[in-house]
């Protein structure tokens, strides 16, 4: 793998309160969209910082 290999993962997830949201998982970051909750936002923060690689 180099510097300029790009690539990303995204995933299409169900909240609990029945709200639908994207998480993109790239080389460098992690982007979450399409979500209203400010919970849901706060939630996948808070996991991604018990993940090494991505804190």
């Amino acid at each position: 793998m180099t510097a300029e290999d790009i690539f990303s993962c995204t995933l299409k997830c169900h909240a609990s309160n029945g709200e639908n949201y994207s998480l993109t998982f790239k080389r460098d970051n992690m982007v979450i969209s399409n979500y209203e909750a400010d919970s849901i936002l706060t939630a996948v923060e808070t996991w991604a910082d018990t993940i090494p690689a991505l804190a």
